[in-house]
Order: structure tokens, then sequence, then C-alpha cells
């Protein structure tokens, strides 16, 4: 997702859950999303607004543009970074079903036994 030139510290790959939860949202969303994964693949993190830390492992990109939507991810092997769900945010608190499901997929890709559905 990054542009030739620019110096990449991490290379940020997304699960198909990911990729179609953002496709489905407005053109400016997706731009947001875009741009903010550029920022995480070049400075290798994101500081808030644009993302916080959700536990010991467990990162979250914010999209603020209209609808509070959220892509957990995490640090992989060889600087990777996994985005691996995607949601609306509708309370204040991150809810625990969603983390639960990021973790979930997250223990799976790390065990090697992740598939795409």
């Amino acid at each position: 997702m990054c542009d030739i030139g620019k110096v990449v510290k991490k290379r940020y790959l997304a699960t198909r859950q990911v990729r179609e939860f953002i496709a489905e949202q407005k053109a400016e969303i997706q731009a947001e999303y875009v741009k903010s994964v550029e920022r995480l693949e070049t400075e290798g993190y994101l500081i808030e607004p644009f993302g916080k830390k959700l536990g010991d492992d467990l990162f979250e990109i914010r999209l603020r543009r209209g609808r509070q939507v959220r892509v957990v991810y995490f640090y992989h092997v060889d600087n990777r970074v996994i985005g691996v769900h995607a949601f609306l945010k509708k309370t204040q608190q991150t809810p625990p079903r969603e983390l639960a499901q990021a973790r979930r997929v997250k223990r799976s890709i790390e065990a090697g036994d992740y598939e795409e559905r």
C-alpha cells in the first residue's frame, strides 16, 4: 500500500474480513484507512488520534470520518503488521466480543492454521 520512494518499516496485511468490511465503507473512510495504513507502514506505529493500544498485543486503527470504524491489528514476525478484525464502534468502550474475535484470529495466524474463508 505504499508509494515508490517511501521507506517502509513495516508491511501491512489484512484478513479478508477487514478487506471486505473496508470495501463496504464510504470512499472517505476507505481513503482514511489507506492513509493510516501508509502511516503505519512508514512510521512503524500509530499514535492517537490515528491509533491506540488495546492491550498487551493488540492495537487499533481509528477511522473517524463520519462513523467510528476500527481495525484491530497486531505486530507479527518479519516486520509484518496484520489487520485481523474490523468493526463499527457504537459505544465508548471497545466491545469485548470484538476483542475476543480479534484475539481468535490472531491466535490462529500465530499458530499457522488461519485460513481465509
